[in-house]
């Protein structure tokens, strides 16, 4: 006879005692399970203990969370939570260093689970492990493992981190300032000041005034991968913090202080692999620097500014006026403004005023800067330029500043410039890291690209749109490939011809088209059975392999992981949390099991509940595209198992 559906077979072992094979009825109250269970052991008081899963962080289980109990799965019996965070309380006072010492790595075995921490929390024990990172009394082991457990525990939300007090951060703090500090510590310090910096505005400005740049800069410095992980998301995270003005200024202390180039020689260009954790900060720290561009990108030329006057003259004599000679000598006034206006337009200006073409934000005087820049940092391909097309009069001439200025808005686009940093995005350009200036000068190769894709094309002043369309394709596609530096990215976007480009468009559009043609469809139609083989058959492959997953909460990333495949027979999805750094577990170790069978559909996207959840801002585009949920039965309600690819070729 089949059993109802809302029984399931499992085993609950005990330390010392033969395990039990129950039949638990999902619809029967936890006491009164625990009671049999209690009784078949000869156990009495049964509300002294609790049950749990055996494997993983041996989660309690509660009324909310059994359902996730299948059958197969193995249960241990265990002290409740209350009396086990008591117990592990009370051991926190023990006289003895051993004593406290195992209090503490129980404490943080168990603090992933949400019921223990919240019988923690009620017995003060934030507050009790608040008092030995405090003391101090252990600089080593000891207090790594209070710095752990307390950031476990505060993980949950139960508890603002807001609420933390002054005299503890400043603790803190001076964990991360102190020299010659055991290495498990200053990582997981630092790892607190974060969450709090990103927290807390009140308490970040405290870390900001504390930790001084210089010290983040040896931690980021010293060969140890997980400090400087932690040491540049503690950087990060000071810089998101800070007002517009403030981060300016701090990044551009970091910058004198060589930051880039120690970033590009010695983290990017390791020997050691990049983390995911790390290249998300690195993605951060790039942002925010190019944001600094903003103000000038949405702030429009003033044409009462005498400054910005003078730098459009210098723009012009860069181009037009001999060294030494000054323009309109012994000219009338009315003469000397007429020859500066057809002058401006010689160098490309819609408008004999070019005050009116640099109104348009963006890219405001951002566009003004990269003239400038070209003309100063590159005269001769700056004079060449415009002197070439300033000359020709067969209406083939390419505007230098309509193009610069769009050029700019292109740039801006590719870049996001002044977008949002993303929560969970890596991309960053090794590139940045490479090059002083680097926006201005990936303007300077790229205002050259647009005048020989120009010049390739043929082009007329109608075709300036069209123009801009290739010339962004060939920098999006030439910064998809990652370059290390500008060199490379010099050589790869002016290999890509406008020629190539209509080759690649055309390979692409045969490729789309190509499966619909009628031959194609036939071939295929006869190929499929075998085809459909291959396919099942490899991805079943790299369905058991498995996949390490990124745990993503709602208020910031978390460098922890989970892995999923599914089992060797096909039969159920395994699953559960790894350690960092950890190659992948074995099927058999993993402790959560979902059977095949009870799963009912496969969401993506925006229909995901864990998308839903976190709206639908610019910062959470990337999580959109990236996310997909299993629905499965889960008992008389529909549940979720809710996963975000490492990356979109995953995700395919």
């Amino acid at each position: 006879m089949v059993p109802p559906r809302n029984v399931v077979k499992i085993a609950v072992q005990m330390r010392d005692a033969i395990p039990q094979l129950i039949q638990l009825d999902q619809a029967k109250p936890l006491a009164a399970v625990l009671k049999e269970v209690c009784d078949a052991w000869s156990l009495p008081h049964s509300e002294r203990y609790a049950l749990q899963f055996a494997d993983g962080h041996r989660r309690y289980i509660t009324e909310n969370n059994r359902t996730e109990i299948k059958n197969g799965s193995i249960l241990c019996l265990s002290t409740a939570p209350d009396l086990e965070a008591e117990r592990l309380l009370r051991g926190l006072q023990s006289e003895s260093c051993e004593g406290r010492r195992e209090a503490l790595q129980h404490l943080v075995l168990l603090a992933p689970d949400m019921t223990f921490t919240r019988e923690v929390i009620s017995r003060d024990g934030l507050q009790r492990l608040g008092s030995i990172i405090e003391d101090g009394d252990d600089l080593g082991e000891v207090l790594a493992l209070a710095l752990r457990a307390f950031l476990e525990l505060m993980e949950h939300g139960v508890v603002s981190w807001e609420t933390l007090s002054i005299p503890f951060v400043r603790k803190v703090v001076c964990y991360v300032n102190m020299n010659l500090m055991d290495a498990s510590v200053q990582p997981l310090a630092m790892g607190l000041l974060e969450s709090v910096t990103l927290s807390s505005p009140a308490l970040g400005q405290l870390v900001k005034s504390e930790v001084p740049l210089d010290r983040l800069l040896v931690h980021l410095q010293v060969m140890n991968q997980q400090l400087q992980t932690k040491a540049m998301a503690l950087l990060t995270a000071l810089l998101q913090g800070a007002s517009a003005a403030e981060r300016k200024h701090m990044l551009d202390y970091l910058w004198q202080r060589n930051l880039r180039q120690f970033i590009y020689k010695n983290i990017i260009h390791s020997a050691a692999p990049l983390g995911d954790e790390m290249a998300h900060h690195l993605y951060v720290l790039q942002a925010l620097t190019l944001g600094l561009l903003e103000p000038r990108m949405r702030t429009p030329l003033d044409p009462y500014s005498q400054e910005q006057r003078e730098q459009l003259q210098a723009l012009r004599q860069a181009a037009f006026e001999p060294e030494g000679e000054s323009l309109g000598t012994g000219l009338s006034a009315d003469r000397r403004r007429s020859l500066c206006a057809r002058e401006f337009r010689k160098l490309g200006f819609s408008n004999s005023n070019p005050a009116q073409d640099l109104e348009r934000v963006p890219p405001g005087l951002l566009a003004l800067d990269n003239m400038l820049y070209f003309s100063r940092h590159a005269p001769s391909a700056y004079s060449r330029f415009v002197l070439e097309n300033s000359s020709r009069e067969d209406k083939h001439e390419c505007p230098f500043a309509r193009s610069s200025i769009q050029l700019t808005v292109l740039l801006c686009e590719l870049l996001h410039v002044g977008e949002p940093c993303s929560e969970t995005a890596q991309d960053f350009s090794p590139m940045f890291f490479g090059q002083d200036q680097s926006f201005h000068e990936l303007f300077c190769v790229s205002i050259q690209l647009l005048n020989k894709t120009w010049k390739e094309m043929r082009a007329t002043q109608e075709d300036f749109d069209k123009v801009t369309q290739v010339v962004r394709e060939q920098l999006a596609r030439t910064l998809a490939l990652k370059p290390s530096s500008l060199e490379p990215f010099r050589t790869k976007v002016n290999a890509l011809t406008y020629g190539e480009v209509l080759r690649l468009r055309q390979t692409e559009r045969l490729h789309q088209e190509g499966t619909l043609a009628p031959p194609i469809l036939e071939l295929r139609e006869k190929l499929k059975p075998e085809l459909m083989g291959l396919i099942r058959q490899q991805r079943l492959l790299r369905l058991c392999e498995g996949t390490l997953f990124r745990k993503i909460s709602s208020r910031r990333r978390q460098d922890k992981l989970w892995f999923c495949c599914l089992s060797p027979n096909h039969k159920v999805l395994q699953y559960g949390d790894v350690e960092e750094g950890v190659g992948p577990p074995a099927p058999e170790s993993l402790p959560e099991q979902l059977p095949v069978a009870d799963i009912r559909a496969l969401l993506t996207g925006k229909d995901c509940p864990h998308v839903r959840e976190k709206g639908s801002g610019k910062q959470n585009k990337d999580v959109c595209e990236l996310a997909f949920s299993v629905s499965y039965d889960h008992g008389e309600e529909e549940a979720y198992l809710n996963f975000v690819a490492p990356s979109k070729r995953e995700m395919g």
